[in-house]
C-alpha cells in the first residue's frame, strides 16, 4: 500500500460523537505521516477556521477542505475559493423557506455563515458547533456577497425530501444531503471529490496513493478520489457498500487506529 495523501472527513469520521479528539495519538500520527512525506487533508462541511480552533497547532502543514468542499485553506492562507452568484444563492434560499420555513438556513460567504437572528438557541448551538465566524441578520435579501455554500439544518430530519424538492436546481449548483438533517448546495460541479482532485493535482499525488475516510452520504463523491475507501462502523450502509475496509467508530479513535495499523506505525 503506497500512501501519499489521507484524507478525513471530521464529524463522525474523525471527531467523537461530542466533537471531541485524541490530541497524543493524532499528533504522533502526523509525526510519523510527516517522516515518511504522508500528507494530511481534513475534508468537512465546517468552516476552515472552525476546523482550526478544533486542532489548533495540530492545523500547521495540514490542507484543509473546508465549507463543503468550497474553500480549500494551508497553513493560513486560502488558495482556492468556489462562489454562487449572488441571485442564485438568493433564489435557492426563498425556494427552501417555502418549501419548510422551519429549517436552519446559513449563507456561507468567505466573511462567514450568516443566518436569521431568530433561531432557536439549540439551532444557534448546532451552527456555532460548525462555524467560527456567525452573522446573525433580519432578511437574507440584505446579504450582498455571492456564496460559498447554503446549508440547511432540519431539527426533524426532512433534508432527503427538501433535496428532491431542489433538484431543478441542479443544472445551477451541487446538492447533496450529507444525511437526514443536513443540505449542502455548492457550485456546480465543486464536491468533496472535485476538490481533493485539486490537491492532487497540487502535489502531484494520484488517487491511487490516497486513502478516504467517511461516514456520510456526501462522502460517496470523496471516495471517487481515492483507491482505498475506509467507512466508519457507524456510517450510512450506502457508504459501507462502496467501501474497500470497515474502521472502527468515530468514538474509538478509529481512524487514528485503522492508519496506523495500515502504515506499520505500530
Amino acid at each position: 500500500m503506497n500512501i501519499k495523501l489521507i484524507v478525513v472527513d471530521m464529524d463522525g469520521t474523525f471527531l467523537t460523537d461530542d466533537s471531541q479528539f485524541n490530541y497524543e495519538t493524532f499528533q504522533l500520527l502526523k509525526e510519523n505521516c510527516a517522516n515518511q512525506d504522508i500528507r494530511f487533508v481534513f475534508c468537512t462541511g465546517k468552516q476552515c477556521e472552525r476546523v482550526e480552533t478544533i486542532v489548533g497547532d495540530l492545523a500547521t502543514n495540514t490542507f484543509i477542505v473546508g465549507d463543503s468542499a468550497t474553500r480549500i485553506k494551508y497553513n493560513g492562507d486560502f488558495i482556492y475559493n468556489a462562489v454562487i452568484e449572488n441571485q442564485k444563492a438568493k433564489e435557492i434560499i426563498d425556494t427552501i423557506r417555502a418549501i419548510d420555513d422551519t429549517q436552519t438556513i446559513l449563507a456561507c460567504s468567505k466573511t462567514g455563515a450568516y443566518v436569521l437572528d431568530n433561531i432557536s438557541e439549540s439551532e444557534k448551538r448546532h451552527v456555532h458547533g460548525s462555524y467560527q465566524h456567525v452573522h446573525y441578520i433580519k432578511d437574507y435579501n440584505d446579504i450582498e456577497d455571492d456564496l460559498l455554500k447554503i446549508t440547511v439544518h432540519d431539527a426533524s430530519a426532512h433534508c432527503k425530501e427538501t433535496a428532491d424538492r431542489l433538484k431543478h436546481f441542479e443544472k445551477d449548483v451541487y446538492i447533496v444531503a450529507s444525511d437526514e438533517s443536513w443540505i449542502d448546495i455548492a457550485d456546480l460541479g465543486v464536491n468533496k471529490g472535485t476538490t481533493i482532485n485539486r490537491i492532487q493535482n497540487l502535489l502531484q499525488i494520484t488517487p491511487s496513493e490516497t486513502i478516504a475516510f467517511g461516514d456520510g452520504y456526501n462522502d460517496l463523491d470523496l471516495f471517487k478520489a481515492a483507491k482505498y475507501k475506509v467507512a466508519m462502523d457507524n456510517a450510512y450502509p450506502e457508504l459501507k457498500k462502496e467501501a474497500n475496509l470497515i474502521a472502527i467508530n468515530n468514538n474509538e479513535d478509529g481512524v487514528v487506529q485503522t492508519l496506523n495499523l495500515l502504515l506499520g506505525f505500530k
